[in-house]
């Protein structure tokens, strides 16, 4: 299987009413009811609320008004902020000392719960006459020509100590339709156009985007501009990366790590951080070192060579803390037919527009360092898997050993092979709640390499000397597996830290 051409397909979701073709151009906010302390009566209470919906008057947003008792129901909120396409959940604490009160506000997404930010305020006792703040109640009655006033007073109620920052909030609010985008390319004068606005020249590191499906134009002098569409989701990260033809008789080069910020240097010379992509490199073996600065000095990860050929992206990957691997989109390339995407706005999200033959659809890791490590993942619920399947394999040097799971069982494979299932296993109950574990782990002591689904090893065997690994995440055409194809998956190098 080759690479699969750029295919862009929209992704509705169960479970994430924020994925949207169309994203909000004024954000839409649910404010949680505040528990107040005892000791605030419903008056006071009353008064908080007016002086601090003051703070939200000059804020561009739009209130879902959700009754204090669906606040109290999870499945009931739930279903009304979906109802209500709720963006942000705006939620209040107020804590009481001796000199006052102190409001915590915190935004977070109306799915996921990710915290797009906080803001304090405070009030405060008044001490003193100068500090007295005045409550002016008024009793009317009206009569068919007049309004008479029949009772006035004063009440002595608590002032500001401390307000927010009109501006944290604006921006807090603004972010919470926007996600963030990284745009890299092979060549650093390509200059990146969204809604023919320029964003600037690659590479761009996380530039806040609308929400909704969007066209990033890619421009370089002498190139035929190119147009990618991508999926935004708020609060989330999207990346791309644009390979221009270049100088067939140079190479080019793309260093990635898990979690990016390692140096990097070659032949002894710093070149950037990773993710590190660079164009134009005189072929040649290249002395390169990963690294981990600080102010007590540099750690080496890694030190090997970088093999850079001709006409050529030499590619590597070092996920030396490596969790969370699926929404890491940049450590994987497609590979299928046209018609087959994997890639949505939370990472692997396998998507199709027209029926696939019978093969394998996903998506193959970079290339990463061998080292003794644990490749650690689950498949899928067996009452969410529907009938498709997913296979995860371990690439070595000549030997392939992977997990194929369905809907009832787990069958192991090895290539090269005499074509037999080496074995099969149903799920245990405990399977059944919690979704099938398994655990690809190298012991470089002894050389060898084990697989366990659970806590039980199903497979043993010598392991290969030599050559980088690859992991593989893949469904197959006929028995297609929607959307995300297992619950997780990392990379544990031991040693690491």
């Amino acid at each position: 299987m080759g690479d699969s051409e750029s295919v862009f397909i929209f992704r509705e979701s169960d479970t994430d009413f924020r994925v949207r073709k169309a994203g909000h151009e004024i954000p839409i906010l649910a404010f949680s009811p505040i528990e107040y302390p005892k000791s605030v009566d419903k008056k006071l209470a009353s008064y908080f609320e007016q002086e601090i919906s003051l703070i939200w008057k000059d804020v561009k947003y739009s209130n879902a008004k959700i009754s204090p008792d669906i606040w109290k129901n999870k499945a009931g909120l739930t279903q009304e902020l979906k109802s209500k396409d709720v963006d942000v959940l705006v939620l209040g604490s107020v804590t009481e000392s001796d000199t006052g009160w102190t409001f915590k506000f915190e935004l977070k997404d109306s799915v996921d719960a990710a915290s797009y930010g906080d803001f304090e305020l405070s009030f405060k006792r008044p001490v003193s006459s100068e500090e007295v703040g005045a409550w002016n109640q008024a009793i009317f009655w009206k009569s068919s020509d007049r309004v008479i006033s029949l009772e006035s007073k004063q009440t002595t109620v608590p002032v500001w100590d401390r307000k927010p920052d009109l501006t944290r909030i604006k921006e807090i609010v603004s972010s919470s339709i926007k996600g963030t985008l990284t745009v890299r390319a092979s060549s650093g004068d390509t200059e990146i156009l969204w809604k023919g606005k320029s964003l600037g020249n690659t590479p761009l590191t996380e530039v806040p985007i609308q929400e909704g499906i969007q066209d990033i134009q890619v421009i370089l002098k002498g190139k035929k501009p190119v147009t990618k569409t991508i999926q935004v989701r708020a609060g989330k990260k999207s990346f791309l990366f644009q390979e221009w033809e270049e100088d067939r008789t140079l190479g080019s080069a793309k260093v990635i790590t898990v979690p990016n910020g390692l140096s990097v240097s070659l032949d002894g010379y710093k070149q950037g951080e990773t993710p590190f992509f660079r164009s134009n490199l005189t072929p040649g073996a290249y002395q390169l070192e990963l690294l981990k600065e600080s102010a007590d000095g540099a750690y080496v990860y890694y030190e090997g060579i970088l093999d850079v050929k001709p006409d050529r992206l030499v590619e590597l990957a070092l996920p030396y803390f490596g969790y969370g691997l699926l929404s890491e989109l940049e450590f994987w390339k497609p590979s299928g037919e046209f018609g087959f995407s994997p890639f949505g706005p939370n990472g692997l999200e396998f998507a199709k527009k027209k029926n696939l033959s019978n093969g394998w659809n996903g998506v193959y890791s970079l290339p990463f360092i061998p080292e003794e490590l644990e490749i650690e993942g689950y498949f899928l619920l067996p009452v969410d898997h529907g009938d498709g399947s997913v296979a995860v394999t371990f690439h070595l040097n000549g030997l392939s050993l992977g997990v194929v799971a369905g809907k009832e069982k787990v069958s192991i494979f090895q290539f090269p092979s005499d074509g037999k299932t080496l074995s099969t296993y149903k799920y245990l109950d405990v399977d059944k709640d919690i979704g099938r574990p398994f655990l690809f782990k190298t012991d470089l002591k002894n050389k060898k390499l084990s697989l366990y689904l659970g806590r039980d090893v199903v497979w043993q065997g010598d392991l290969p000397a030599g050559g980088l690994w690859t992991v593989s995440v893949l469904t197959r055409g006929e028995e297609f597996r929607e959307k995300a194809p297992i619950k997780d998956l990392k990379i544990l190098y031991k040693g690491y830290k």
